[in-house]
């Protein structure tokens, strides 16, 4: 039976000592970091239940006789929870066990630590997985009971449960693109395989050879505690990773989140990004921020972010597939020594902001025109009211004072319509647009046309983004027809989309129609039979949300009226 010089005995188990501090120191240093992160706790737990485990080691070569040998023997019987945390740990550090909450806790529970803890108590009530026992040379040492299957049951288990540990490692590494967390993982991966190695060697290697020497376990602890304070250190473990951004919090968030490295490439975001840059693949780690948003764009972000440490809604727009705008804000990530380790930018999405702000400033217009034009009609009517009043004044007995009454109570008529359409349409643009029903709008204008008309509804089943006012059009439309289209019977309001995935909603008549050389005109301010105002008010309230209306109907065989919806205006209801 080979013997190991004391020489070497003596350096392993003060190897153990080393071993417990370093460990100890690395584990308070990482939870001090985020105290509140559940993978800052679990790595504590793990380093403070190695310590325990090198400390019963050296205190179990210190022994002097078989009693004390066999007491720090059993005292440090729960080394197997400091694996159960260790595999844990990986779990958690890696994802490699998707699923979340109760799911996640009962197959740790019941894999990891109900196992530890049976193991443990076996080793403290029996002697079926360790013995002590005196070796000529070393003094009293412990093995391994190799003729009991539950000490072989034990190694095997934890032999297979760290190659696991190790397999999820390697596969977190692979499936992350170069950069940052690709070198944290791989010295996680090689920490772990140091330990793998070195326990093995004490485990099962060394005993069955006859050679009895502290466990060398801890000398993979202690490579995998310097590989870790390394990673820390030159790749921001545990200072800049997915989990430490609080991941649980904001997979939530309803704006995108992108956390960078130094580098300014992607590590971690949230399910919100996704849904702004639908056409990015899923595993984006690794991407560079400016290959989403554009080199432009990155360059000037980076420029006020180097002079303020920090940047406030700037502005990006999107040119892929249908222009978006995003805002961006976002600042640079400091460690605890001020240090930038990388940025955080939170993006959102206004384009409907945009669009609503695009929309109150042309209706504000379209209201200015409006009054300008009500102002100047109402001026001139007005004036040749004036005109009769003076004539009656001058001669109330003449016969043509009939007549002057009648013109000024027309105009006086007229005068009310003019502020009464005023009135209806002062209110364009003053609210912001919103998804109406499209069903539902045809069916309140149609219900309050005061005429006898038969009207055909086939319509999809969507809602228009628009106006709050886009009734008014719906009933203007279906008015114009009956009051001008002489012999109106039937209307058909029918839906069709295009190609190019426009929505066409049609008004469709059998009325006389519109002349060719009137189709653009009766949109006009003024023109008409009756105020003038209808149909230019509506190709008003429609054009707040771009949407467009033309006549395109056959003169004589009816009129049709086409409100044009674009893509991003109109979506299918359930």
């Amino acid at each position: 039976m080979p013997e190991m010089p004391m020489i070497v005995i003596a350096a392993l188990a003060g190897f153990s000592l080393f071993s417990a501090l370093i460990t100890y120191g690395l584990g308070v240093f990482v939870y001090a970091q985020k105290t509140t992160s559940h993978i800052h706790r679990l790595f504590l737990a793990m380093t403070l239940a190695a310590t325990y485990w090198a400390l019963g080691e050296f205190f179990i070569w210190q022994a002097v006789d078989y009693a004390e040998s066999l007491f720090w023997l059993k005292a440090s019987s729960f080394w197997t929870i400091t694996i159960a945390l260790a595999v844990h740990f990986i779990i958690s550090y890696t994802d490699a066990i998707p699923s979340r909450g109760r799911q996640r806790a009962i197959l740790v529970g019941s894999s990891l630590y109900l196992p530890a803890v049976l193991f443990s108590l076996i080793e403290i009530f029996t002697g079926w997985i360790y013995v002590v026992t005196y070796e000529p040379g070393a003094g009293y040492v412990y093995l391994p009971v190799l003729t009991n299957p539950v000490c072989w049951i034990m190694l095997v288990y934890y032999f297979l449960i760290m190659v696991w540990a190790l397999f999820a490692s390697y596969l977190s590494w692979r499936r992350v693109p170069e950069g940052t967390i690709r070198r944290q993982n791989c010295l996680v991966c090689i920490g772990i395989a140091a330990v793998i190695i070195f326990g093995s060697l004490s485990g099962g290697v060394l005993p069955v050879l006859g050679i009895h020497v502290p466990n060398m376990v801890f000398i993979g602890i202690v490579i995998f505690s310097v590989l870790i304070a390394y990673a820390i250190r030159r790749y921001g473990l545990f200072v800049l990773s997915p989990e430490n951004a609080v991941m649980d919090i904001l997979r939530t968030m309803p704006d995108g989140m992108v956390l960078t490295d130094r580098d300014e490439r992607i590590i971690a975001g949230n399910r919100s990004l996704m849904e702004i840059f639908p056409d990015i693949e899923t595993d984006y780690c690794g991407r560079t921020f400016s290959s989403l948003i554009g080199t432009d764009a990155f360059e000037s972000i980076r420029e006020a972010i180097g002079a303020d440490r920090r940047v406030s809604d700037f502005e990006v727009i999107l040119q892929n597939g249908e222009p978006r705008i995003i805002s961006i804000t976002g600042s640079i990530v400091l460690d605890q020594d001020e240090e930038p380790v990388g940025s955080v930018f939170i993006l959102r999405d206004i384009s409907d902001r945009k669009a609503s702000e695009t929309a109150l400033r042309i209706a504000n217009e379209k209201l200015s025109l409006l009054s300008q034009l009500t102002r100047h009609d109402i001026s001139n009517l007005v004036t040749a009211l004036y005109g009769y009043l003076t004539f009656l004044e001058e001669d109330r007995s003449s016969e043509a004072s009939g007549r002057y009454v009648s013109l000024s109570l027309t105009i006086v008529d007229k005068i009310i319509l003019h502020l009464r359409f005023s009135r209806e349409y002062q209110e364009i643009g003053m609210k912001r647009p919103v998804w109406q029903r499209l069903e539902t709008m045809i069916d309140r204008a149609a219900s309050g046309l005061p005429y006898e008309v038969d009207i055909r509804v086939s319509v999809a089943a969507v809602e228009i983004y628009a106006d709050p006012l886009v009734e008014k059009v719906m009933y203007n439309i279906l008015e114009n027809a009956v009051r001008h289209g002489e012999s109106v019977t039937n209307v058909l309001i029918a839906t069709d989309e295009q190609a190019d995935g426009t929505l066409v909603l049609a008004f469709e008549d059998d009325g006389t129609g519109v002349s060719d050389h009137e189709k653009e005109t009766i949109f006009a301010f003024g023109y008409g039979k009756n105020t003038g105002f209808g149909l230019a008010f509506s190709r008003e309230i429609l054009s707040v949300t771009g949407i467009k209306i033309f006549e395109t109907g056959t003169y004589g065989k009816g009129a049709r009226f086409e409100i044009r919806v674009p893509r991003t205006g109109w979506r299918p209801t359930e």
